[in-house]
């Protein structure tokens, strides 16, 4: 019987389709290979690898002890977890939240479990309750919402906590595994001592598929199985992924994006204090010139021997009071420069709106080769003006510049303020390790309020014999520097949501500064390495999270 020519057409565009998928994948294959910073995503790769091996050899060894509480692989076999959950004839505590509640800073989940903030609330109130912490890596708020929900329906919780972070409360994805579990039927804990023939316990989900989607779901898991066992370049799937990503946002860090996230690799002293850069031919190290400055000792400097998208940046500064109008200044020394796009000074505003400008009219220098040339001018925006970040840049060009004493100073009743950059000069040197922070838009924040407020609302909806909780996790802070460093943002959120929660019959428990410097540590590889890592904390800080709810709760 001959093949009908749709029949034919369609086998012709799969053909065609799988010649572009593999050939596509074996060129960023080859190309990563080649990379010389390979092998450091390799040793990633090979590091995530043997932890996902660990996790879940932990997962078949808790079920077997009936101690399976929480998901070491953080939604990879969610369903196997969901599935074989403790049984406990105590009154039941489950924990939702993001990786704060089950990361521990610096250790591998499987090596520090026992620590964990469910673990030790269990401990510290004499197990009067049987914790559950169905928490996940990056938890958006509708995942949450189906996790309490299917939570309610294994485990019928006496009580619930949910735990939320302004990180988090922008999220809003639902991935595939979280998703998978809102139509099937698990096992519920109460039910989990049945015996069958084997005296093992009897935990199978029931899918809600039907023929033939589950034949088509089988048929999925069985081909997943093969291509991870057998196809190279999936088992260097993180590996790639990372450099991929590391790659791309190298590209991306050229277009000017307000929220994007202040980076450096490495934190290494004989670098100037505040100051990074970014896509030249120097480092942070290089770059800091002792031999020539305008005043002082010390200046920046730029060399581009082909034509990059260049700059030295500094990071957000919050004005105290906010300002439609602004002084702005710096000097620049240049040799043999040319071509260049853009050599100048360029600040990026926020304004109380929460949208953004930048500016550099009148900031810019003049090319070729020059000694030190100043460039000032006064700015009246059309409206106020709530933080700033400095940039100065070499955009396009080839040659060397040097940049020295850039001010940014507010203008009240038509007078200048002191200039808000520090290290304007370049003289003082890094002796602190820089940390990741969070700063939003207005409508950022308008967001994460509205998020919280429907966890208050999930609190509340959800039958519980106890009343349910809303928990704010602990985040980094010392001194003046934050995780979050726009404080009264932060502070209005606060006040906010626990007016909801008492309105809604919700505990409310802040934890937000409850713990000290020393319970955070640093990342230790990726774009964020040696920054310091302000959202997960040691075994020592869930510890004291863990008494604390109890405190607060009175537990």
């Amino acid at each position: 019987m001959a093949m009908k020519k749709q029949h034919r057409l369609f086998l012709i565009q799969v053909a065609i389709a799988l010649v572009i998928f593999l050939g596509t994948s074996f060129a960023v294959k080859s190309i990563f290979l080649k990379d010389p910073k390979a092998q450091s995503y390799l040793s990633f790769n090979d590091g995530i690898k043997n932890m996902a091996s660990n996790t879940y050899s932990l997962i078949d060894s808790l079920i077997a002890q009936n101690d399976l509480t929480f998901d070491p692989t953080s939604g990879k076999m969610l369903d196997k977890v969901l599935n074989n959950l403790k049984y406990s004839e105590k009154p039941k505590f489950l924990i939702i939240g993001s990786s704060q509640m089950r990361v521990m800073q610096g250790e591998d989940i499987q090596d520090s479990y026992q620590k964990m903030v469910s673990r030790k609330m269990a401990q510290f109130t004499g197990d009067k309750y049987a914790t559950y912490n169905l928490s996940l890596g990056g938890m958006s708020t509708p995942e949450k919402f189906i996790m309490s929900e299917k939570g309610v329906e294994i485990i019928n919780p006496d009580r619930i906590l949910i735990a939320v972070t302004p990180w988090d409360g922008l999220a809003e994805v639902i991935r595939p595994e979280v998703k998978a579990i809102v139509n099937k039927t698990y096992k519920k804990v109460e039910n989990k001592l049945e015996k069958n023939g084997n005296d093992e316990a009897v935990t199978n989900a029931v899918s809600d598929e039907v023929f033939p989607l589950n034949i088509n779901s089988k048929i999925t898991t069985a081909v997943d199985k093969i291509v991870e066992d057998n196809i190279d370049i999936y088992q260097k799937r993180s590996a790639i992924k990372k450099w991929l990503n590391a790659e791309t946002i190298g590209v991306l860090k050229e277009i000017r994006d307000v929220n994007s996230e202040k980076t450096e690799d490495v934190f290494r002293t004989n670098t100037p204090a505040y100051w990074k850069t970014f896509n030249q031919d120097l480092d942070n190290i290089e770059g800091w010139e002792s031999e020539i400055a305008h005043t002082g000792s010390k200046s920046i400097k730029i060399v581009n021997e082909k034509a990059q998208s260049a700059k030295w940046t500094g990071d957000d500064i919050l004005l105290k009071k906010p300002t439609d109008t602004f002084d702005f200044e710096g000097w620049s020394k240049a040799e043999n420069v040319q071509n260049s796009k853009l050599y100048c000074i360029d600040f990026q505003v926020i304004f109380e709106d929460g949208t953004s400008k930048w500016f550099y009219k009148g900031l810019t220098f003049n090319t070729g080769t020059h000694d030190w040339e100043l460039v000032k001018t006064r700015i009246q925006f059309d409206k106020k003006v709530t933080s700033i970040k400095p940039h100065v840049l070499f955009y396009g060009g080839t040659g060397t510049v040097w940049f020295d004493e850039i001010k940014a100073m507010p203008v009240y009743n038509g007078v200048a303020s002191e200039n808000l950059l520090p290290n304007a000069g370049f003289e003082e040197e890094l002796t602190e390790r820089v940390n990741v922070s969070y700063s939003y838009t207005t409508a950022e924040w308008v967001r994460i309020q509205q998020n919280m407020f429907l966890v208050v609302d999930q609190l509340a909806k959800l039958k519980t014999k106890e009343q349910n909780v809303f928990l704010l996790t602990p985040f980094w802070h010392n001194n003046e520097k934050t995780a979050y460093p726009q404080r009264a943002q932060y502070k209005d959120l606060v006040e906010a949501v626990k007016k909801y929660c008492v309105q809604n019959n919700v505990a409310f428990v802040d934890a937000s500064y409850i713990l000290s410097k020393d319970n955070f540590g640093l990342y230790t590889n990726g774009e964020k390495k040696g920054k310091i890592d302000v959202l997960h904390f040691n075994a020592e800080g869930h510890e004291k999270l863990a008494k604390y709810i109890i405190k607060e709760l009175n537990l």
